[in-house]
C-alpha cells in the first residue's frame, strides 16, 4: 500500500475494500486493494461509494500478466520481464494487504497448482485487459 493511500472499510461490515489516493484538494482516486484504479477522480464521498459498490468484486476479474511458459510456480519476480515472456490471463486465487497470489485462468496440465506471489501494489503489472500488440 503507497503511504499516502488511506485505507476505506465498508460501512455495513467494516470489510477493507480499497483505498483512496488523494490527488489533490478534497479529490481522490478510488483504488482497489492491488492498487488498481476504479474510477475517475472525484470528491471523497464518490471515491468511498465506488468502493463499497466494486471495491471487492473488481478483483474477481480476470488479470492479465507478462509471464514465462509454462506459469512458474513460485519463486519468480515478475517485476522483472524476460525476452520471450508472454502476456497470460491470471487469477487473483489470495490476497492480503501485502501481497496476492495469481495462478493461470486457463492453465495447461503442468500449470494446474502453479502459483506467484506479487507484493502489493500491483496495478503496475497486472492489467485489466489484454495488451494491444503491434
Amino acid at each position: 500500500m503507497a503511504e499516502q493511500w488511506i485505507a476505506f472499510h465498508r460501512p455495513s461490515d467494516g470489510e477493507l475494500t480499497g483505498y483512496l489516493s488523494p490527488v489533490g484538494d478534497g479529490v481522490f482516486v478510488p483504488l482497489n486493494l492491488i492498487g488498481h484504479p476504479l474510477g475517475d477522480p472525484g470528491t471523497r464521498v464518490h471515491a468511498e461509494s465506488v468502493l463499497a459498490d466494486r471495491g471487492l468484486t473488481s478483483l474477481a476479474n480476470y488479470w492479465w500478466v507478462l509471464s514465462p511458459r509454462p506459469f512458474p510456480a513460485g519463486g519468480i519476480d515478475l517485476r522483472d520481464p524476460q525476452p520471450g515472456w508472454e502476456w497470460r490471463r491470471v487469477v487473483i486465487v489470495d490476497l492480503d494487504q501485502n501481497a496476492c497470489v495469481v495462478r493461470p485462468a486457463l492453465p495447461f496440465d503442468e500449470e494446474e497448482t502453479a502459483t506467484v506471489t506479487i507484493s502489493l501494489p500491483a496495478d503496475d503489472i497486472l492489467r485489466v485487459g489484454p495488451p494491444h500488440t503491434h
